[in-house]
């Protein structure tokens, strides 16, 4: 219901008001004093809202244009430069308390925060974020059958199947003015209508979304609500303090891949490929050079990705694809963007999902930190701790397998847990007798986590380099030795595939999938789970006074940050704070001091492997 005081707020006819396309709403720029006085005025209301940026671009250091800010009716558009006392009193009043809405809080929060100068967590203490409720409620994207959560996949299914799609309305608008949509939310004149309806709009749909998201919400997962925004919070904490660049260093590497990309291209040219990154040339030239290839893609060109050029370790006109292909990616993913970062404030500043994927899986953008290779320690070089600091890993021991044994209650693995072994070591002197060698773990290895990622035997034989024959046997050798994992195994997949095709977390979490994909619920089930655990670890950190210290998440480890002085003594503090247990199994941590550089923990296993 509208608050009575809203009332005269609709009743207005002035002459900017802009009438939008949803009934009874409407979009009010600010442009003088009464407008200023109205704006006030619906702050005053203390009505739950919701509020909105417009920045120059997508990027930490971009700029913000408007604010916008209203309920389910209304929303006031307007330029903080023009008005920075509504600027401090929405920040005052946001910063304080009530019920606040945003979509993708992240984003919003920290160009707030940075232009009003303080934490972020600040700014998000009292937020809610659309985007969570969304994902808690149907954690699958449009592509995998599910809404989606994007603003206005989200309305037009729960809102109203007509809300205006602003966004692509504001495409059209920049093609008009001549700009691609990259260049346009910088250069649309800050006034123009449609940019200040798509603006408003955003603000009302997220009011209006809010609490018919918030009903959805089953009881059974209500606490992940509050789970889910400490993480959330946590992690764009580590956004806002970033990482900082050795600049001189990344600026060197960058050249030096420049370079080495160039001698691999002319390498590349003089064995016949022109264009490394044409398929069509590179298997053309192999077959020239006599190497048999054996796999097509689906649309029946042969196939020489990564893997198979890695296989050809002997040919030179592979590793020069390799190496060509290798060092481009490097810079244009990593070390260019990392450089970029740098020379703005010599920090760089990724963007941290936490619902990244249908497990609740974390992952990482702008740069993707998490793709980085570990089989190269020049780009982690770039990223070094503060002054007069040592950077501190931790990560845990074999997650995946400590929740698949735990889930399946296999004792096998659970006494080798308990014990202190290796588990892919227990796993292969199961399979090949207590003199395996190291072919045999890697394929022990393997076969584990094709359990839990759902691999068949060609996927065995494939990673592990052996026959597809040999991978059936590794497999069904598995399955005699844990039996308990498969029957767990067996059984998971056996409900969601006639039953109902939903995988329900011990924490409540429901991901559903689709009955055809059954086998997958197993990867859903172990992945979901360690994700859980991993947050978890983030929040109990945060709370035992650490999270000021923690820099980025990577996959399974935290890396933080330290008075050099305090190093060892905060490694063991991570450990005992990040380690617990899984009904009747350990889950161990294990920390490591790996010094200025991020990439001085590298480096020093490829000295080791050499």
């Amino acid at each position: 219901m509208l608050h009575h005081s809203l009332s005269p707020l609709l009743e207005l006819s002035m002459s900017e008001q802009l009438h939008t396309p949803l009934q009874d709403a409407f979009v009010q720029p600010v442009r003088d004093v009464d407008d200023l006085r109205l704006a006030e005025a619906m702050l005053d209301t203390n009505c739950t809202m919701a509020i909105d940026t417009e920045t120059t671009g997508l990027d930490y250091h971009d700029e913000i244009r408007l604010i916008q800010f209203g309920t389910a009716r209304g929303a006031f558009v307007f330029d903080p430069d023009e008005f920075p006392s509504l600027f401090d009193e929405l920040m005052q009043r946001l910063t304080s308390g009530g019920v606040w809405i945003m979509h993708n809080a992240p984003f919003d929060s920290l160009h707030l925060a940075n232009k009003w100068n303080v934490d972020v967590d600040r700014v998000m203490q009292h937020v809610t974020d659309t985007q969570i409720l969304s994902h808690l409620i149907d954690p699958r994207e449009k592509i995998d059958g599910g809404i989606g959560h994007g603003l206005k996949q989200l309305c037009a299914t729960y809102v109203d199947t007509n809300s205006p799609d602003g966004q692509q309305a504001l495409k059209q608008r920049f093609k008009q003015l001549g700009f691609n949509l990259n260049e346009g939310f910088a250069k649309v004149p800050i006034w123009d209508e449609t940019f200040v309806m798509y603006a408003g709009l955003d603000v009302i749909l997220t009011a209006r979304l809010f609490p018919i998201l918030k009903e959805q919400i089953k009881d059974s997962f209500a606490h992940l609500v509050e789970f889910e925004h400490q993480v959330q919070r946590i992690s764009t904490g580590m956004t806002q303090r970033g990482m900082t660049v050795d600049v001189s260093y990344t600026a060197m590497l960058l050249h030096d891949l420049q370079e080495e990309k160039e001698q691999a291209e002319r390498s590349a040219a003089r064995l016949g490929v022109a264009n490394v990154n044409s398929t069509a040339q590179v298997a053309e030239a192999l077959q020239i050079r006599g190497v048999q290839l054996t796999e097509k893609t689906p649309s029946g060109n042969w196939k020489v990705d990564k893997k198979v050029l890695e296989d050809l370790e002997d040919d030179e006109l592979a590793q020069s694809v390799l190496g060509a292909k290798g060092a481009s990616k490097a810079m244009s993913s990593w070390v260019q963007p990392i450089l970029d970062h740098g020379l703005l404030d010599g920090t760089v500043h990724p963007r941290i999902r936490t619902l990244a994927a249908r497990t609740s899986r974390m992952s990482i953008a702008n740069p993707p930190l998490q793709q980085l290779p570990s089989n190269d320690h020049r780009i982690r070089t770039c990223l070094t701790a503060s002054a007069g600091k040592t950077l501190v890993a931790c990560d845990f021991k074999q997650i995946e397998f400590r929740v698949l044994a735990a889930l399946a209650n296999e004792q096998t693995m659970i006494n080798a847990i308990i014990n202190g072994e290796d588990l892919h070591d227990t796993t292969a002197a199961r399979l090949f007798g207590s003199d395996f060698t190291s072919q045999h773990r890697k394929i022990a290895k393997s076969v584990g986590f094709g359990v839990v990622y759902g691999g068949g035997k060609d996927t065995l034989a494939r990673q592990a380099g052996v026959s597809t024959l040999d991978a059936e046997k590794a497999i069904a050798s598995f399955e005699r030795n844990f039996p308990r994992v498969q029957r767990w195994k067996r059984s998971l997949i056996d409900k969601c595939t006639h039953g109902e095709p939903l995988v329900i977390l011990p924490t409540g979490r429901e991901i559903p999938l689709e009955r055809k994909y059954g086998y997958r619920s197993v990867n859903y089930m172990v992945q979901g789970l360690a994700a859980e655990i991993f947050k978890g670890s983030l929040v109990e950190l945060h709370n035992a006074g650490l999270g000021d210290h923690l820099l980025v998440p990577v996959h399974d480890e935290i890396i933080s940050e330290v008075e050099e002085t305090d190093a060892e003594e905060f490694a063991q503090t991570l450990i005992k704070t990040m380690s617990g247990e899984l009904q009747s199994v350990p889950i161990d941590a294990d920390a490591e001091v790996i010094g200025r550089s991020w990439g001085d923990a590298y480096l020093m296993k490829e000295t080791i492997n050499v």
